[in-house]
C-alpha cells in the first residue's frame, strides 16, 4: 500500500508556500490541480479516481478537494491543511483582491474601498459575506457526500462546526499560517517518521500579502484598532466558528506535540 499526501489547499492560508515545498521535494511526483471554475468541488470519490490513475504520484494538491479523505485498499492518505486566524485571513483577502484585478466583485470592491469600508460592504452583501464569515468552517465542514449544512443568520454564515472539528482530527499534517515555519518543521518530522523523505526548503513566503510578522495577538489588536468598534464586533460575530476551529487546530497540535 502506497502512502500519498493530499494537500487540502485553503485560499490565503499559506497553501502556495506548502505547494512549493511539496514540488521541491517530490518534483514530477507532485500533482497540483483544480477544475476550470473556482466554484467547482472535487469530492472524495473523484479524488480517489485521480489518485488511482496517477500511481507514480506521491503528493496531490487542490483548492477544490474536500475532507474527509477517500478510503482505499491500495493507498493511504496523509491529509495536509493549514488554518489561519480568521481575522488576519479576512484582511489578507482584502489585500490580495486589492492587488489583483481578477474580474470578481470581491476584487472590484477591494480595489475601490479601504479595508473598513470593504469589510462593511462584504458583511452586508448576501454573496460577499461567504468570503468573510466562517469560510474555513465551510470548507472543512463537509461530510464526504458533498452535502454542506448552511444557515444564514444576522450578519453571519453558520456551517457544520462539529463535522469540521471531526475532519481536522483526521488531518495528520496539520498546520497554521500564523506559525508556518514551526509547523512545517513538525510536518517534516512526521513525514520522516512515516518513511517519507521531506526537507522543508529555506523559509520563503509565496503569494503572501501580510506585511507584518509580529505575534498573532499583536497583529490582531492592530487590525481591530483601525476598525470602528461596531464593525469590529460584527467581524468577531461573523467568525465565531472559524475562531473556535482555529483554537481546536491549535489544541490538536499542542496535544500531539506532548505525545
Amino acid at each position: 500500500m502506497r502512502t500519498v499526501i493530499c494537500h487540502y489547499h485553503i485560499y490565503k492560508n499559506s497553501g502556495t508556500s506548502f505547494d512549493d515545498a511539496l514540488a521541491r521535494n517530490f518534483g514530477e511526483a507532485h500533482l497540483s490541480f483544480d477544475g476550470p471554475f473556482p466554484y467547482f468541488a472535487i469530492d472524495r470519490t473523484q479524488l480517489d479516481r485521480i489518485i488511482s490513475r496517477n500511481p507514480g504520484r506521491r503528493a496531490f494538491s487542490s483548492h477544490q478537494i474536500r475532507l474527509p479523505v477517500p478510503a482505499s485498499l491500495d493507498y493511504r492518505v496523509l491529509a495536509a491543511t493549514f488554518l489561519r486566524n480568521p481575522f488576519l485571513r479576512v484582511a489578507s483577502i482584502w489585500r490580495f483582491k486589492r492587488a489583483h484585478a481578477d474580474g470578481t466583485r470581491t476584487s472590484d470592491l477591494a480595489r475601490r474601498l479601504g479595508f473598513a469600508d470593504w469589510l462593511d460592504q462584504a458583511l452586508s452583501d448576501p454573496q460577499e459575506i461567504t468570503h468573510v464569515s466562517n469560510a474555513q468552517t465551510r470548507i472543512l465542514g463537509e461530510d464526504g457526500t458533498g452535502r454542506l449544512l448552511m444557515r444564514r443568520g444576522a450578519g453571519r454564515m453558520e456551517y457544520n462546526l462539529e463535522q469540521a472539528r471531526a475532519n481536522l482530527r483526521n488531518v495528520a499534517l496539520l498546520g497554521r499560517t500564523d506559525h508556518y515555519d514551526a509547523d512545517i518543521l513538525r510536518i517534516a518530522r512526521l513525514l520522516r517518521a512515516e518513511g517519507i523523505d521531506f526537507d522543508p526548503p529555506p523559509p520563503r513566503r509565496l503569494n503572501a500579502t501580510d506585511p507584518s510578522m509580529g505575534p498573532v495577538e499583536e497583529r490582531v489588536r492592530s487590525l481591530f484598532a483601525d476598525l470602528p468598534e461596531a464593525l469590529g464586533a460584527r467581524l468577531v460575530a461573523a467568525n465565531d466558528q472559524d475562531l473556535a476551529l482555529y483554537d481546536h487546530a491549535s489544541h490538536l497540535i499542542e496535544a500531539r506535540d506532548r505525545g
